[in-house]
């Protein structure tokens, strides 16, 4: 099952929409450092078909935490070739130290989406996800 993604360089955060089988999802891309570093921070509400893909320069063992996060979240780790590696179901972190969270292999691109059932699955390959 693909998706299809398509978006354009920018310095501000911007929205794009994303399809995920049959549905579409607006996705936020954040490709600054800045930007990743405050994701999803204290949003209160997240739909069914909204989400934030980080964006890395290259490949890496990318991690987040989930601080100052209100909501939980399914995260999906995407390799450079644009195939699902890992996945978790995320709680805010109440306590600190929060904990970070990974996979192991080099992701270049971490997807975070509201805490519902979404089709993807380890071993998807993600079309256009680099807008190729």
């Amino acid at each position: 099952m693909g998706l299809l993604l398509l978006f354009a360089s920018f310095n501000a955060v911007h929205a794009v929409e994303l399809r995920l089988a049959h549905d579409y999802y607006q996705i936020e891309i954040a490709t600054t450092g800045a930007q990743r570093r405050l994701g999803l921070m204290h949003r209160s509400h997240l739909g069914p078909r909204q989400g934030m893909l980080l964006v890395y320069p290259q490949a890496g063992n990318h991690r987040i935490w989930m601080k100052n996060m209100l909501i939980p979240l399914r995260v999906y780790w995407i390799d450079a070739s644009s195939v699902v590696i890992g996945i978790q179901r995320l709680e805010p972190c109440n306590a600190e130290p929060c904990p970070v969270y990974g996979v192991t292999g080099d992701s270049q691109y971490v997807l975070e989406l509201g805490d519902f059932t979404h089709p993807i699955d380890v071993g998807d390959k993600i079309e256009n996800i680099r807008g190729d």
